[in-house]
């Protein structure tokens, strides 16, 4: 006799796969960069508007494959942080592409003439 207990892994595993793209393998090579922003105006419809539509200007970064970035979606379970007030996940090409993208005159001027007047707290998990 199977646990059930099994059952929801198994979904969350088939899910993951289904995720990935068709070319994934072992060996991408591609960065996910995902900024964390709490504002000094925490829940500010216009501040989160701005840093939303700012950040769109980092496409044109060379390595720089996509970049997703929304707003925190409420939660009252105990494991989920929703204390920050907006989220982006850029994805690079690799992490010469990354190193290249934290000193580009692009994503300079975004964190010091938007970011920075805005944002209180900024936290950054980097991963392949």
């Amino acid at each position: 006799m199977k646990s059930t207990r099994t059952y929801p892994v198994l979904i969350a595993l088939l899910a993951l796969c289904l995720a990935l793209p068709a070319n994934a393998n072992s060996d991408s090579r591609t960065v996910e960069h995902i900024v964390i922003v709490w504002l000094k105006e925490p829940g500010s419809s216009t501040a989160r508007n701005r840093i939303i539509e700012a950040s769109g200007i980092l496409t044109a970064i060379p390595g720089v494959v996509s970049i997703k970035s929304g707003i925190v979606m409420p939660s009252d379970r105990t494991i989920v942080d929703s204390s920050f007030d907006i989220a982006l996940i850029i994805t690079l090409v690799d992490a010469a592409a990354l190193q290249a993208y934290l000193t580009h005159p692009l994503h300079v001027t975004l964190v010091e003439e938007t970011l920075k007047p805005l944002v209180e707290r900024i936290q950054v998990y980097d991963f392949r």
